[in-house]
């Protein structure tokens, strides 16, 4: 295999750690991250605006992050199709940036819904997409390892981030914190000019272009977006993108305040994302190992059966129980997260897959942007987490549900281009 470094490493292993990096970044920043500022964020907002500000008010935010990102997410993917993801990249860090220096400064929810705004630009065009292409772009064989080793990125960051934001906090106050993080992304410029290279091609490569991993047919020709549009598998991806998104991305945004009114310090409840997303990081790379080898459709089952386990875990009401939930949670989600990848890589091909990654993601990114303010709306009314935590266990029931139909060994077939 062509495309090595000095060292003889094959450079797509260089590429699946730069996309990890990036997504440590982006997602960390725009999810986890940001959840352990929700405290002095509503209290800070309350005192301006001279009456209290509601946790769902607050959460509106994360709905318009992530469903913005989805309606931009077609054309980013058609852009990174076209253009290719590097200048997507850079113009993401720097939104990404700018929108964390501005938050030091926000004082009212219309300031903080504009500044998610660009955080869905960023999302869009530094985030899942365009480094499921990459990465998609660089490898055939051991294609699902190296999706894990990118895809982990996001668990990373969101484990990581949040008890360091919560210790810098402690130190500088949220506002000077939030300054402070904003320069984080500007870190990421160098990697993306310097080591980012946009397929093997570009450094006189020969990938092999067919191959049977895990029991699939990979396969060079791709299909086109209505063609895909027109497969059982598109729909049920999209459909358990859409439901599981909603359940995780509902569950880590209202976790660190779960955590508090169970009666867990802040520095527990920073932890708590800790646990859920670095068992997501061992999730997506143990998944996406053992898809290469065992196959795909039984380890994508696996995964949703595995957070549903921990999704019925985290409603009942022992300590020790939740922080188990919170394992299975993570390690059943992270792989779940490799596995959409893949499989939309595989079974749709490279040539339209930023097109078809886009429609799944308006998809599921409706589903995740809805969970954080829905859940928030059931816990102000009710006055506890209990009816919003179980609603995320039939979901994700239904999820697993839905993955039995999923349709293995079909390889990609001839269509003509979009």
């Amino acid at each position: 295999m062509a495309a090595k470094d000095g060292s003889g490493l094959y450079y797509g292993w260089v590429i699946a750690i730069a996309s990890g990096l990036i997504l440590l970044v982006t997602n960390g920043m725009t999810l986890g991250g940001l959840n352990v500022f929700d405290k002095p964020l509503l209290d800070a907002l309350s005192q301006a605006s001279g009456e209290p500000v509601s946790l769902a008010a607050l959460k509106t935010r994360d709905a318009i992050t992530l469903g913005v990102s989805g309606l931009l997410a077609p054309l980013a993917g058609a852009a990174a199709d076209r253009f290719g993801v590097r200048p997507l990249m850079l113009m993401g860090a720097v939104l990404l940036s700018a929108g964390y220096f501005l938050y030091s400064t926000a004082d009212s929810l219309s300031h903080i819904y504009a500044i998610h705004v660009l955080f869905a630009s960023a999302l869009a065009s530094c985030g899942l997409v365009v480094n499921v292409i990459l990465v998609s772009r660089w490898f055939v064989k051991d294609r699902g390892l190296a999706m894990g080793i990118a895809l982990a990125g996001t668990s990373l960051g969101n484990g990581t981030l949040p008890p360091l934001n919560a210790a810098l906090m402690g130190e500088v106050g949220f506002r000077s914190a939030f300054a402070w993080t904003s320069l984080l992304p500007l870190l990421l410029i160098p990697l993306i000019l310097f080591v980012v290279r946009e397929r093997p091609a570009d450094l006189k490569a020969q990938q092999p272009v067919t191959g049977l991993e895990g029991g699939v047919t990979v396969s060079p020709v791709s299909l086109t977006l209505r063609a895909a549009l027109r497969t059982v598998n598109f729909w049920v991806l999209a459909l358990i993108a859409m439901l599981t998104f909603f359940s995780i991305i509902g569950t880590q945004s209202h976790l660190n305040l779960y955590m508090l009114g169970r009666g867990f310090s802040q520095m527990d409840a920073g932890i708590s994302y800790t646990v859920l997303f670095y068992l997501g990081l061992v999730g997506k790379i143990t998944s996406g190992f053992l898809a290469d080898r065992l196959g795909r459709k039984p380890v994508f089952v696996s995964t949703i059966a595995i957070m549903a386990t921990g999704a019925a875990l985290l409603t009942l009401p022992s300590d020790d129980v939740l922080w188990t939930g919170l394992v299975f949670f993570g390690l059943g989600w992270g792989g779940l997260y490799t596995l959409l990848q893949l499989l939309a890589a595989d079974y749709f091909g490279p040539l339209h897959l930023g097109k078809i990654l886009g429609v799944i993601t308006v998809l599921d990114t409706f589903g995740g942007g809805l969970g954080p303010p829905l859940i928030g709306a059931m816990r102000d009314q009710a006055g506890s987490y209990d009816n919003a935590f179980l609603l995320v266990a039939g979901l994700v029931i239904l999820a697993f549900l839905i993955s039995t139909r999923f349709r293995s060994g079909k390889p990609v077939t001839p269509t003509a281009t979009a």
